[in-house]
């Protein structure tokens, strides 16, 4: 196996492992095997970099589930062309290997295996929520049940108790009802409780939520609430860009693309969480030209380095770097985003 094994998929499928790869940068989003197996091969480029890496989520498990799943978080840079550095992933390949070796070593002295990945340079561990919310979604995949914090969380969003009452609720159990919107009447308990939740029990369903697709009466209750808060006498920026991130997975197309048009083009749009949360979650409404060039405006009007950091963030992404060149160019721009792209232009040259 060993001069055969060039790749990390090379490993899984001739371990003989059930395997699902996850993208943990941007969303939590599934890439399928045969994509994984192209993008390291550098045949396709990474499709979710985020801050100019790829962020890994690797489940995998014996087909007979006579084992406890093994999940690898790894992290991988990417190059100006959006494609894995192989050096890395080599690097990363050669470990593995080692590791093989001296387990099998230690198996075959009596010993107890090690899983020395765990100090592996390439592994990351990823925020709490995200963690979260992973679990949930593996434990969906491999058809097993949700935590005991599941039930509780039902609970809270029957309003039974009322909502005041958040303290007890385990962010794991969030997670759970999120992962299983199609299950138990979640997205319909979910959409009748948004509207009455408090900002912090809201801020934690909407961290969770933007992992996932939904629509329905869900989409509307999300929209719903992010009008309410553009509106409201009192600006909350992170929990506005919390309601932008979750409605980033609303599968109501248009109204989500004319929410995010009105929020970059009012005052909204100076503030740093929004501009954000939109380019990290909601990146695919970038591709429509003018919510490109609103957003493209409302950047300028950030510091250079801020600006800086947003541009290169999208151009990383592959479907959206002719979108931003685009915006670029566009002959009616405003003269402050000409000053912008200037700076930006000096600093690379620099």
């Amino acid at each position: 196996m060993q001069q055969q094994l060039e790749t990390i998929s090379d490993f899984l499928v001739l371990s003989g492992f059930q395997y699902r790869i996850f993208d943990l940068g941007r969303k939590i989003q599934k890439i399928s095997n045969q994509t994984f197996a192209a993008i390291e091969l550098q045949q396709t480029p990474y499709p979710y970099p985020f801050q100019q890496k790829a962020w890994l989520a690797i489940l995998f498990w014996d087909k007979q589930k006579k084992q406890e799943p093994v999940i690898w978080f790894l992290s991988f840079p990417i190059d100006e062309l959006g494609l894995l550095k192989l050096e890395s992933r080599d690097g990363f390949v050669r470990d593995l290997m080692s590791n093989i070796g001296e387990n099998m070593q230690a198996h075959l002295a009596g010993g107890i295996a090690k899983d020395s990945l765990k100090e592996s340079p390439f592994s990351f561990k990823p925020r709490e929520d995200r963690l979260a919310v992973f679990h949930a979604l593996a434990t969906v995949e491999l058809k097993e049940k949700p935590s005991q914090h599941y039930a509780p969380a039902q609970d809270y969003l029957s309003g039974k108790d009322g909502f005041e009452r958040w303290e007890y609720l385990g962010l794991q159990g969030i997670a759970d009802v999120i992962a299983r919107l199609e299950h138990d009447g979640n997205a319909s308990k979910l959409a009748t409780a948004l509207p009455s939740l408090p900002d912090v029990p809201l801020d934690r369903f909407m961290q969770c939520l933007e992992n996932v697709s939904y629509a329905g009466t869900l989409s509307a209750s999300v929209a719903k609430r992010i009008t309410e808060e553009m509106n409201s006498e009192t600006k909350q920026p992170p929990l506005m860009a919390s309601l932008l991130r979750a409605l980033s997975g609303s599968e109501a197309r248009s109204e989500r693309q004319r929410l995010i048009t009105e929020v970059l083009t009012s005052e909204w749009r100076e503030e740093i969480e929004v501009l954000a949360a939109i380019s990290g979650r909601a990146w695919g409404d970038l591709r429509e030209d003018k919510i490109m060039q609103h957003f493209l405006e409302a950047t300028a009007l950030q510091e250079q380095d801020v600006f800086n950091i947003l541009l290169v963030d999208l151009m990383t992404i592959p479907d959206l770097r002719p979108k931003v060149l685009a915006g670029l160019r566009n002959p009616e721009r405003s003269s402050l985003l000409s000053q912008r792209i200037g700076g930006f232009m000096g600093g690379v040259i620099a």
